[in-house]
């Protein structure tokens, strides 16, 4: 007699998109997960007749993918939802510093990025970049939810903080971070005109000794190039480049307003791109070239940014959001595939990230990051094409269930590791302060 094979949660049933380099669709297909890891993945052909789960969820009319990747955000920016509005880049960014710099502290960071992880968990979120003030607080936190974050120290002369400070809580932070299990460490930098050739090149050198994964925004509007340009003769992109900053290990923000040598230079250093949208046409910064981008062979991601500037953290938004610009800026309805879309929520920020071996698809091996959809819904059928339904139809509200790292954190609707109501009373008395 053969022993019946046992694992800690089996998801059953489901037609998976794997987002795998062939991208396989499995219907009816099962997802065997032991620990943090996906242990199997069966086809209905090859399910085992003996088979055992402390946890068994039955996925029939839903769709299982990996977890969505947000890979640009200010996430405690939760806190200044609908704050700031009708404002360019500048007259904006000037507001909300003022509120952030004299209103914000450890314990109103903790509470807006509960309030973003609770956001993100039900809308299909597993993994997220910060680039945010007292960044430690919300590493610590992600750390205690079991959240997947991307963040790390980050340079600018924003509040005119003490450089020597900097540099030494720098170097602490990083050494503590490497060893914690839900945060990837990263160095980032807010931005060319927000810092100076010392930061940037202390930057580098951080980026170097630690081996970590380099971020900031870059070319967001036409004003931020004109500013740089006027200080530096040098575009943002150019100036980047003269820090030997560009390369395969760097991610640059929005990327709006880029010129076609500059689009070159980024495709040849390999460096990464994430693509904003709905914050760019928010804050009429224009619309970023990413189907040029893409035919150059430059990998683009998606973020949300921040809630202030969005105002919310939907991926799903972002996504839709992305294909239909590039289509309608191109005037070519085969810019930016369905499948390329979703590429950018999942593989494409897995790998600007490092971290292809382990997120990003569902493959047996890797991190058990996923999200079941119920497409047993009335805009969700009949599915013809499971890619043009996640790109075009799906919404946050069809997330039924999202587990990372083997852990169940949305049961069927519910939220199984953040008490909301709790969240959301506390983010209220905070968001009575901002006046």
């Amino acid at each position: 007699m053969h022993e019946s094979q046992s694992y800690d949660l089996l998801i059953t049933g489901g037609k998976i998109a794997t987002m795998d380099d062939q991208h396989r669709i499995i219907d009816g297909g099962s997802i065997a997960i032991s620990g943090n890891t996906i242990q199997k993945i069966y086809a209905p052909a090859n399910f085992p007749k003996e088979i055992k789960a402390s946890r068994v969820i039955n996925a029939n009319n839903k769709v299982i993918i990996p977890g969505l990747i947000n890979a640009h955000s200010h996430i405690a920016m939760t806190l200044f939802r609908g704050f700031v509005e009708d404002l360019a880049l500048h007259k904006w960014l000037e507001k909300v510093w003022k509120y952030e710099l004299s209103a914000l502290d450890e314990n109103s960071i903790r509470v807006g990025s509960k309030l973003a992880f609770a956001e993100m968990i039900r809308s299909g979120v597993t993994c997220v970049h910060d680039m945010y003030w007292h960044y430690m607080a919300t590493i610590d936190l992600a750390e205690e939810v079991g959240f997947r974050l991307l963040s790390g120290p980050s340079f600018t002369s924003i509040g005119n903080p003490d450089f020597d400070e900097t540099i030494s809580n720098t170097r602490k932070a990083l050494d503590q971070i490497m060893g914690y299990r839900f945060v990837e460490p990263i160095i980032q930098a807010h931005s060319t005109y927000t810092t100076n050739p010392e930061m940037m090149h202390k930057v580098r050198e951080f980026k170097q000794a630690y081996g970590v994964t380099f971020t900031t925004h870059a070319s967001e509007n036409q004003a931020e190039v004109n500013d740089v340009r006027k200080q530096y003769g040098k575009t943002p992109i150019e100036l980047l480049q003269s820090y030997d900053l560009l390369d395969d290990r760097t991610i640059l923000a929005h990327c709006v307003k880029v010129q076609d040598h500059e689009i070159a230079m980024l495709s040849k250093s390999k460096t990464n791109v994430v693509h904003c949208p709905e914050c760019n046409l928010k804050l009429g910064s224009g619309i970023a070239p990413i189907a040029s981008m893409m035919e150059a062979g430059i990998n683009v991601c998606i973020g949300t940014d921040g809630a202030a500037s969005n105002n919310d953290l939907d991926l799903w938004g972002e996504v839709r959001t992305a294909a239909l610009l590039q289509k309608g800026i191109t005037e070519n309805p085969e810019a930016l595939t369905t499948r390329q879309a979703m590429e950018m929520a999942t593989t494409n920020g897995a790998k600007a990230y490092g971290l292809d071996q382990k997120l990003g698809s569902l493959e047996e091996g890797k991190r058990a990051d996923l999200v079941i959809i119920d497409f047993d819904k009335s805009h969700l059928t009949p599915c013809h094409d499971v890619y043009a339904h996640l790109v075009y139809s799906v919404n946050k509200a069809d997330v039924d269930s999202v587990v990372i790292d083997g852990v169940i954190h949305l049961d069927g609707g519910e939220l199984t590791t953040l008490d909301e109501d709790a969240i959301k009373a506390e983010a209220r008395q905070i968001g009575e302060k901002f006046v």
